[in-house]
C-alpha cells in the first residue's frame, strides 16, 4: 500500500485518495498545523490530543476534537463511592495459606469461581459458587456466616447448618482451606 505525506504532514493512501483527505475534511486544522514553524509531526499529534482533552474536560466526558481527524482518547473514571473494607479472611492452611481476602458491607460470597467476593480458586474441593457466605450488618456492626448450596462448611470445628454470628478469631473450613476471620468494624469502629 503506497503511503504519501502531504505538505501539512498528514499520511494517506495515494491510491485511494487523489489528495490528502485530512486537509480536505478540515482545512483550518491543516493550516494551523503547517503555520507553526519548526514543529515536527509529533507536535501536531500532541496539539490535536491536547485540544481533544481540553474539549473533554469542558464537556464532561464528551469528546470533540477541533480537527477533522479522528482522535482516539482513553477515558478513565474513578469510582466515587468507596466500598470500604469491614474485615478479612486470612488463609492459615491449604492452598490459601498466607493469603488474605477483603470483606465488604453486605453479603460476601465464598467459592472457587473468580466471580465470588472471596475466591478460593486453588482449592478444588470448594464449591464453584456460593460454598458459604459472610454477611456484614452495618446497622448492628455484626458479622454472620451462612452455609451455601455446595459442600459442607465447618465453623470452629463443627458443621455449619444455619446462619450464625461470627466473631474475631473464629475459624472457617471450606474444602481443604482453613480461614481465620478478622473484623475491622467492631465496637465503635464502623463506616456509618
Amino acid at each position: 500500500m503506497p503511503i504519501s505525506k502531504c505538505q501539512n504532514g498528514h499520511f494517506y493512501d495515494d491510491v485511494k485518495y487523489s489528495s490528502c483527505p485530512h486537509c480536505e475534511a478540515s482545512p483550518a486544522a491543516g493550516q494551523s498545523a503547517a503555520a507553526a514553524p519548526g514543529r515536527g509531526d509529533d507536535s501536531v499529534t500532541v496539539a490535536m490530543f491536547n485540544n481533544a482533552v481540553q474539549e473533554e474536560s469542558r464537556a464532561h466526558n464528551r469528546i470533540t476534537a477541533n480537527t477533522g481527524d479522528e482522535v482516539t482518547v482513553g477515558l478513565y473514571s474513578r469510582k466515587i463511592d468507596a466500598d470500604p473494607v469491614v474485615g478479612w479472611l486470612v488463609g492459615v492452611s491449604g492452598a490459601e495459606r498466607g493469603r488474605d481476602h477483603r470483606l465488604h458491607a453486605g453479603r460476601n460470597f465464598i467459592g472457587r469461581s473468580l466471580k465470588m467476593d472471596v475466591s478460593l480458586a486453588d482449592d478444588m474441593s470448594v464449591s464453584r459458587e456460593n460454598h458459604c457466605s459472610i454477611l456484614y450488618d452495618p446497622a448492628n456492626v455484626a458479622f454472620y456466616i451462612a452455609p451455601g448450596e455446595g459442600t459442607n462448611t465447618y465453623f470452629n470445628g463443627g458443621l455449619l447448618t444455619k446462619a450464625i454470628e461470627i466473631k474475631d478469631g473464629d475459624t472457617i473450613r471450606a474444602g481443604e482451606t482453613d480461614l481465620v476471620f478478622a473484623a475491622f468494624c467492631k465496637g465503635e469502629r464502623k463506616w456509618l
